[in-house]
């Protein structure tokens, strides 16, 4: 059961406000560019997530407690809450239309794929993605934030190194938020044409890996 869609969470009509202001302020540059901006300014508010909650790892015993299991929900939770809103900016700023449902499965198919998760490798095609009905899709859903927590998991055990640990989490956040943004720049910059992404849902299966 998905407990948190990021994607119900997002403020699309200020993404659209802000990316709008952005792309009148910086006129000359280009799509791409814009993008490049917003991943510098999303990848600093990951870093800051994965910091702040492993803070409490500077205090013995109770605090590495908290910074291993609730500080890596908390992680989990901020970066996939980051990531979504990221990947809606780039759509943005790449002309998608932020209203029409269409592109917010768009962007649920460029998270999928850009984190790795486990459906895009079992041959899980977009044109499918954007047919899947409510249960499917929220299924979709949770296996992308999966494998952001995998990636969070494998390195749960620094969080608790007072101080260095902050300056891990956050970097591997920086880093994270950076890659996932080169390839969303890619997908958009490739696919310039959102009208595929509108239509008729279906009833499919989305199996999880090892399932």
């Amino acid at each position: 059961m998905l407990i948190f869609n990021p994607f119900d969470h997002v403020d699309r009509k200020n993404i659209i406000k802000r990316v709008a202001k952005l792309k009148r302020k910086k006129s000359s540059l280009t799509n791409d560019e814009i993008s490049r901006i917003l991943i510098r300014k999303k990848s600093r508010w990951c870093a800051a997530a994965g910091a702040l909650t492993a803070l409490p790892g500077a205090v013995p015993v109770l605090g590495t407690l908290v910074a291993i299991i609730a500080g890596t929900v908390l992680d989990i939770t901020a970066m996939g809450f980051f990531i979504t809103e990221l990947i809606l900016e780039i759509a943005a700023a790449h002309n998608r239309d932020l209203d029409k449902e269409g592109t917010a499965r768009e962007a649920v198919w460029v998270l999928v794929s850009a984190v790795g998760a486990g459906a895009a490798s079992k041959g899980l095609t977009g044109m499918t993605v954007r047919r899947l009905s409510g249960r499917a899709f929220n299924r979709l859903i949770e296996q992308a934030l999966l494998a952001l927590g995998i990636r969070a998991s494998q390195r749960t055990i620094l969080r608790i190194i007072p101080v260095i640990g902050m300056f891990i989490a956050g970097g591997v956040n920086l880093y994270t938020c950076n890659k996932v943004g080169d390839y969303v720049i890619k997908y958009y910059s490739e696919n310039s044409y959102a009208d595929k992404w509108d239509g008729e849902t279906i009833e499919a299966e989305v199996i999880a890996r090892g399932e």
